[in-house]
């Protein structure tokens, strides 16, 4: 879901998208086809946060196990649409399976688009404490300035 905004404040525009990808095999795979073809002009400020139910790399999961194909697709995706990574400050995991032991992956992840980078150059991502979800809520400030606050499912 995607939702364009106009500042007060400057009168910026920018677009959020909101993901929550699905979890399947088959799902991921018709999810990264769909993100990697969408057309956003370049000089749009695009901000897009949430649930991707994939990682980057083995080190984004607490195991073995990770499916490096689907890394693989996932990052293709992020280069196709010319996506900065926002880095995340707090927990390095931010999705759990509560079981003993438990698996930790980090699946939520914030991008912006070149333009966004360029007109708030100060944004970052910040997990907060998980209370009842299998995720962590987090948040992304602009210049000590919330943007967006993310629960993620509760």
């Amino acid at each position: 879901m995607s939702v364009e905004f106009s500042s007060l404040h400057n009168g910026t525009n920018w677009i959020l998208t909101n993901i929550y990808a699905p979890c399947t095999y088959e799902g991921k795979r018709v999810f990264l086809d769909w993100f990697k073809n969408i057309i956003m002009p370049e000089d749009v400020n695009w901000l897009i946060v949430g649930d991707f139910n994939l990682i980057r790399s083995p080190e984004d999961r607490n195991k073995l196990g990770a499916d490096v194909n689907e890394m693989f697709l996932f990052n293709e995706a992020i280069s196709e649409l010319n996506l900065v990574e926002i880095p995340l400050h707090g927990k390095r995991f931010m999705w759990s399976n509560k079981q003993f032991p438990p698996l930790l992956e980090r699946l939520d992840w914030f991008f912006t688009s070149p333009a966004w980078t360029s007109c708030f150059p100060n944004t970052t991502a910040t997990s907060l404490v998980m209370e009842t979800s299998d995720h962590s809520p987090s948040e992304s400030v602009q210049d000590k300035a919330k943007v967006i606050s993310s629960n993620s499912r509760a």
